[in-house]
């Protein structure tokens, strides 16, 4: 490692902000993250503090620029990622306004039944190629207009996390093509669109939004006094974007038309790539420029994923014997071990996963929706609850690419649940198509790091980060036999969401949660 040269990729997701050190192949050298704190002043409500977000990303920088150090490195470049969706504002002097609203907020859910119910969200979808939903900017900054006019009063810019970060380090007020595609662009020219705002009734803001630069041009010099108290040398590059999601896909290899690349972390990220954009099937799922040129992406977002399993885990439990540490891979290995003898289908137990306050976004949009087991007689127990978590999670991204405007040729899985060979190939059997696993597992702060070596020269084009730095840590093929079984049981896993839905609101009326 003696003298290398290193690309910084940050990652400030709403789980972890995470700091990695690349060399130009593409191998993390050096980790160091610090888990994401949010806030919850309200049972529907996810927020970030907007400063505290800012000094955890220094931490994490200024501890992987001093290991850089260390060892005689030098450091090229920094890629800065961060979580889509949500509402970032600065007012005139650049402080926050408020705390950040994240993707995962649930407040804005009767906006959201409102504008579904009537023709503001078809009119966006046929515009930008996004279904509007609870964590979508223009649906929260409605709600902020009906309940904290002055925020929007105060507001100078509004943009996104990584355009606040972007901001801190160099100065710039900019967003990028990723993160500005949901919800304000026209998909067919990259561009803000003035219909849509005034479909949105948010003209008068218009001022307020960030210039929006394709990902490879926007980049800039990081501040002298940051450079000083980081540790950083002056002007180094610093690259924006792309946003999360669009950053896992290309740092995953995922650049061409109908690979498929999806994160199974927090959210349950499922994106396909096009070399044009695709608006059906209509009011499904959301379409985003990738951060690669002429390339689109068609990307459908189930809530939650690794999370449901934390839950049940948690909340249900189990009690194998010696099965190591409850979190450590022996604890993991000796669960799925268990679980392999139980059949697929779980002996007709079914999980939907709709765990988040805010319910779920895809396929469908359904702010009321919950998690629920059915199917269950005095016949099953723990061992078939936990499978069916497993595959509740796999039917879900099952529906997702169901919804698709085209098939996948193959996925591309990243995230935490992708450590999991059971979870790969239950997957691999539920779609019925190779799953692919790249080697590493910083695959948001990969893309951002490949971005910024672009920009600056060290990769000729996307295409040359992909091929210079992308490589398989094991692949899965489908089980024809198991997948028949899925097939069959995912008729059962729609019709069963399908049949809840009345079931759903009645409940939230009841709660006073509509």
């Amino acid at each position: 490692m003696k003298g290398t040269d290193f690309i910084l990729g940050v990652d400030a997701g709403s789980s972890v902000i995470k700091a990695v050190a690349f060399d130009p192949r593409g191998n993390e050298a050096i980790v160091y993250e610090l888990p994401a704190r949010l806030k919850r002043p309200h049972p529907l409500w996810m927020e970030q503090d907007m400063e505290e977000m800012w000094r955890d990303v220094k931490k994490c920088v200024a501890r992987v620029a001093r290991s850089v150090r260390q060892h005689h490195g030098n450091l090229l470049a920094i890629g800065v990622s961060s979580t889509g969706d949500g509402t970032w504002m600065i007012d005139a002097r650049g402080r926050p306004v408020r705390n950040g609203i994240l993707w995962c907020d649930g407040r804005a859910a009767s906006i959201v039944n409102q504008w579904h119910a009537g023709s503001i969200a078809a009119e966006v979808f046929a515009i930008c190629g996004t279904s509007v939903f609870t964590g979508s900017q223009a649906v929260q900054l409605a709600w902020l207009r009906q309940h904290e006019p002055s925020s929007l009063r105060n507001a100078d810019v509004i943009f996104h996390a990584k355009d606040w970060l972007f901001y801190k380090l160099t100065g710039n007020i900019t967003t990028d093509e990723t993160d500005a595609s949901l919800t304000m662009l026209r998909m067919s020219t990259r561009q803000y669109d003035a219909q849509l705002f005034k479909i949105l009734k948010i003209g008068d803001l218009f001022d307020k939004f960030p210039p929006v630069r394709t990902t490879r041009q926007n980049t800039g010099a990081l501040l002298p006094a940051v450079a000083q108290e980081l540790g950083l040398p002056r002007g180094l590059p610093v690259g924006a974007g792309p946003m999360d999601v669009a950053a896992c896909a290309l740092g995953s290899g995922a650049i061409e038309h109908g690979e498929a690349s999806s994160i199974l972390g927090t959210a349950a990220i499922h994106q396909l790539i096009m070399r044009k954009p695709i608006l059906k099937p209509s009011m499904v799922g959301m379409t985003l420029c990738h951060g690669v040129e002429k390339r689109w992406i068609r990307l459908i977002a189930a809530m939650t994923a690794t999370p449901n399993l934390d839950w049940v885990l948690r909340e249900v439990g189990w009690d194998g014997a010696a099965a190591g540490h409850p979190g450590s891979d022996r604890f993991y290995r000796r669960l799925e071990d268990v679980l392999r003898e139980v059949p697929p289908g779980s002996e007709g137990v079914l999980y939907h996963p709709y765990l988040f306050p805010g319910g779920e976004r895809g396929p469908f949009v359904k702010p009321t929706a919950r998690a629920s087991f059915t199917g269950l007689s005095m016949n099953h127990g723990r061992r078939h609850l936990l499978r069916a978590v497993y595959e509740g999670v796999a039917l879900s991204m099952f529906d997702c690419y169901r919804h698709m405007p085209i098939e996948p040729t193959a996925v591309y899985l990243s995230g935490g649940g992708s450590k999991s060979s059971f979870w790969c190939q239950l997957i691999a059997d539920c779609l019925g198509k190779p799953v692919l696993v790249p080697a590493g597992s910083q695959f948001g702060a990969k893309g951002a790091a490949m971005n910024i070596g672009a920009s600056i020269g060290i990769y000729a084009s996307a295409e040359d980060s992909v091929r210079k730095t992308v490589r398989w840590a094991r692949h899965y093929a489908p089980n024809r036999k198991n997948s028949k079984i899925y097939s069959e049981l995912y008729r059962i896993y729609k019709a069963t969401y399908e049949s809840q839905m009345a079931g759903w609101d009645l409940r939230a009326q009841s709660l006073n949660q509509e």
